[in-house]
């Protein structure tokens, strides 16, 4: 205003500038004031009385000789009703003979519409006033004279949001404050701003204004209803209009003015009184509004609000009611937060709390903890229905939910015997309201199934699996849900359709908590095992180093032996088998310390095979027997073998092919196979056909170790299972090379396969020789794999002439046990014979 008059009077117009605040009490003292402006800027004004009639007024105004008058009214929204109403027809009759200029905070009582329609008005909102970062940087610059600190400046704009008077209060703190200091504290609501604040706006207000604004001071967005269940006044609409119309620092969230927002420096001072001064009205402004936007289903801010009422007994109240919502929607972890926080006499009073907390501590393996809810759940359900204080129907929820945490600690505790049992029942009786229940029962029926190789069925459960997902409301559920269905899937050899379960439920993971979250997790590892089997170690790898340092803030033993896995066999296949057995370490000290015995029986199975790989066979069974696999002779598949009998068998099944226990571990290996391609496990048959492959290199009957791996390979090709012959060692690589030597007819899928696999191990790390064995009949595919430390041993014995029961007797091993390291060596050395074996040794500078 002042710019533009300075510009008017250049242009020699009269300028009459009014300022609302000095003294203009009603019209008689506006008119006085305009007299006497208008006098003082040359106009012939002096026979004019004050107490003139209106028209009298405009007539004087429209006669005005010579330039066109400006007049310029500051502060306007302190004018009254009489004063507006004159200076609404003087701009009506004014139209373009004169310039009128009205400032005021916010929208005030003139009508504008005819003006704005004719093309004579100009409307500058707060929008327009509001400085940009650029515009606020250049005045801060130059109102400090100096260069501003980058942060400090960053938070100045941020803070002040692009008001101007703000901006400079601040300027002036950092001027006088921050010249010269390492320390600032310029941002927040200084007291300076809060003074502002107090004098500029909230004392001028009217009782029912100021009450209206220290009320809804809580709200982070005020809209007509939240306003009206906070003030207690339905006429909130009205009052919510006037503030803003006032411009009392509200602005508008939408177009449509129907959400605002105060602004943040004079929310905290209005906020920050109230609290000081009155900190039990604030605590009833927060039930109320915990009430109203729990009845909205805005269930994080009612919780929210229910916190900063600081009502210890309203927040377990309102924690009790929305606990279910809360959890089918992904706030489980909200109400552990506040809840955990709450005194027991609280919880122990609300089973819907206590239920919540209890499918928590399950998620989190706290298994004690979990045992200690439920049972108080069953209590204060039993005691609150026998009391009457709640409904036949509401007992009988309550009971469902209950029966489902038992469900799902059998779960968690990997007790799948207990979980098929249960669950399936439990299903039966729920209805299509209860939809997150049935996909979580849904999802650990289905592992469970997987577990105790009952797969005749599950093409049913996939179908339940499909309606289950499109319920209403099973949303949030569906990752659990899909993330349980897909281990199963990938153990059937349906990679396709368990790749894209897991990759929508990690999606829908990240936009509910966020990339790298607990919850993500759930799908992100049996994904990354996914991506590992078929040779996408990058992705594996970035999946398991974000995921795993969080396992275990949902997961359960799939999710858990899929990380602890990967990233064990990532480090190993880099050659970092101490960093890989260290991974497996802490996966079974997690098992022990959560009573986990399928996890820990999958992780000694792992250790074993890497042991075993690397020559270390004492260590691989000191390995095997720290994990108390509990067997009575030969590990063979029982009435109701399980997995973790499965994990057993096979690292079984490697130490005694060390031990040249050949006989046995032939028949043991069979029986196993025979029983999980009869259920319907593919994936492990493939792991029982490269046992099976291994067991006849040793009996020298490489015709039938070929038949298996070939055998291994149909299975395979349909899931793109990759990793699996390449980690399984140097014998199945080879056996591979020889059985797709002669090149196929590449006439079917899985020979497609099999060439690709050639080709995988052909290009990896190998030195070859200039000289070709001539006498090798046998394809030369050059160093296959490094000889460990225990083979070149026995190869240096070799070359010294020694036989295998001599070697034997020098290193303490059997006559078997030597064949099968010199089988080893044969392999990764591509030879058939030992004087083969020592001259490419020697060519290759293995031995001197």
């Amino acid at each position: 205003m002042l710019y533009w008059a300075e510009r008017l009077r250049d242009q020699r117009r009269p300028v009459l500038w009014l300022a609302a605040r000095a003294g203009i009490g009603g019209k008689a003292s506006f008119l006085q004031a305009l007299k006497a402006a208008g006098t003082a800027a040359g106009l012939d004004w002096e026979g004019l009385p004050v107490s003139a009639p209106d028209e009298a007024w405009l007539r004087t105004l429209a006669a005005a000789q010579g330039p066109r008058l400006a007049v310029m009214i500051d502060d306007a929204q302190l004018l009254d009703t009489p004063t507006l109403e004159f200076i609404a027809q003087l701009s009506a009759s004014a139209r373009d003979a004169m310039t009128i200029v009205v400032a005021a905070r916010g929208a005030i009582g003139l009508p504008l519409a005819r003006i704005r329609a004719l093309g004579f008005l100009v409307e500058v909102g707060n929008a327009d006033l509001s400085f940009t970062l650029g515009e606020a940087t250049e005045l801060i610059t130059r109102t400090v004279g100096v260069p501003v600190d980058t942060q400090a400046l960053g938070e100045i704009v941020r803070d002040t949001q692009g008001w101007v008077s703000g901006i400079v209060i601040a300027c002036e703190l950092y001027r006088r404050q921050g010249l010269g200091s390492s320390t600032l504290q310029i941002t927040g609501l200084r007291p300076e701003f809060a003074e502002y604040f107090h004098e500029e706006v909230l004392t001028q207000q009217q009782d029912d204004v100021r009450r209206f604004l220290v009320d809804t001071s809580i709200l982070d967005e005020l809209t007509p209803s939240a306003c009206a269940a906070v003030t207690g006044d339905e006429n909130a609409r009205t009052m919510l209009d006037q503030v803003f119309r006032q411009g009392l620092f509200l602005n508008a969230v939408d177009e449509e003015r129907g959400r605002y927002c105060y602004h943040r420096l004079f929310r905290e001072m209005v906020l920050g009184r109230l609290m000081d001064r009155a900190p039990s009205r604030a605590a009833v402004m927060h039930r109320r509004a915990s009430l109203h936007f729990a009845k909205q289903g805005e269930l994080q801010i009612a919780i929210e609000h229910a916190r900063l009422s600081g009502d210890a007994e309203f927040l377990a109240d309102q924690l009790d009611r929305l606990a279910d919502p809360l959890i089918y929607s992904g706030y489980l972890y909200r109400i552990d937060e506040l809840g955990a926080e709450l005194p027991w006499p609280l919880l122990e009073r609300r089973p819907s709390l206590l239920l919540a907390l209890a499918w928590r501590r399950i998620r989190q393996l706290a298994f004690a903890s979990a045992d200690r809810f439920i049972a108080a759940a069953q209590k204060a359900r039993d005691d609150q229905h026998a009391a009457g204080s709640i409904s036949d129907h509401d007992a009988d929820r309550l009971q469902l939910i209950i029966r489902h945490r038992l469900v799902m600690l059998h779960a968690a505790r990997d007790d799948m015997v207990s979980v098929e049992a249960d669950a399936e029942v439990l299903l039966r009786e729920l209805d299509e309201g209860h939809a997150y229940l049935n996909c979580t029962l849904l999802a650990q029926l289905m592992s469970a199934r997987r577990e105790l190789y009952h797969f005749s069925d599950m093409l049913k459960l996939e179908a339940e699996t499909r309606v289950a997902l499109a319920r209403p409301g099973s949303g949030f559920a569906s990752i659990a849900l899909k993330a349980s269905v897909a281990p199963t899937l990938m153990a059937q050899g349906k990679t396709q359709f368990a790749r894209r379960f897991l990759e929508e439920a990690l999606n829908l993971a990240h936009q509910i908590h966020g990339e790298g979250s607990g919850l993500a997790a759930l799908p992100a590892l049996p994904l990354a095992e996914l991506l590992y089997d078929a040779n996408d170690v990058d992705g594996a790898a970035a999946l398991v180093d974000t995921y795993l340092p969080v396992v275990r803030e949902w997961a359960f033993a799939d999710q858990m032996a899929s990380g602890y896995l990967v990233n064990a066999r990532l480090r190993a296949a880099r050659g970092d088998l101490p960093g890989a057995l260290s991974t497996l370490n802490d996966a079974h000290l997690v098992a022990i310390e959560c009573g986990l015995e399928r996890l820990r029986a999958i992780v000694v199975a792992e250790e074993v095979r890497l042991l075993v790989k690397a020559g270390q066979v004492e260590e691989a069974e000191r390995h095997f027997l720290a994990g108390d696999p509990q067997i009575d002779g030969e590990p063979i598949p029982t009435l109701r073998p399980t997995r973790r009998n499965e994990s057993i068998a096979i690292a079984w099944l490697r130490i005694e092919m060390q031990r040249h226990r050949l006989g046995r571990a032939r028949k043991v290996a069979y029986r196993w196979l025979e029983f999980v391609k009869r259920s319907g496990a593919t994936r492990s048959a493939v792991t029982f056909e490269f046992l099976l492959a291994e067991i006849a290199v040793l009996q020298g009957n490489r015709s039938e170790a070929r038949r298996a791996v070939r055998a291994a390979v149909e299975m395979a090709e349909p899931a793109g299972w990759v990793r699996m012959f390449l980690d399984e060692g140097e014998v199945i690589a080879s056996l591979l090379v020889e059985a797709y030597s002669t090149g196929p007819d590449l006439d079917t899928p899985a020979d497609r396969f099999a060439v690709s696999l050639v080709s995988l191990m052909r290009a990896g790390p190998k030195v070859r020789t200039d000289e070709e064995d001539e006498e090798d009949e046998e394809d030369d595919f050059g160093l296959t794999g490094r000889l460990a430390n225990r083979e070149v041993d026995i190869l240096t014995m070799v070359g010294g002439g020694l036989r295998n029961r001599e070697i034997g007797d020098r290193l303490g091993l059997t006559e078997g046990t030597v064949k099968w390291y010199m089988q080893q060596i044969y392999d990764k050395l591509g030879v058939r014979r030992r004087p083969q074996a020592v001259l490419r040794a020697r060519q290759l500078g293995i031995l001197p």
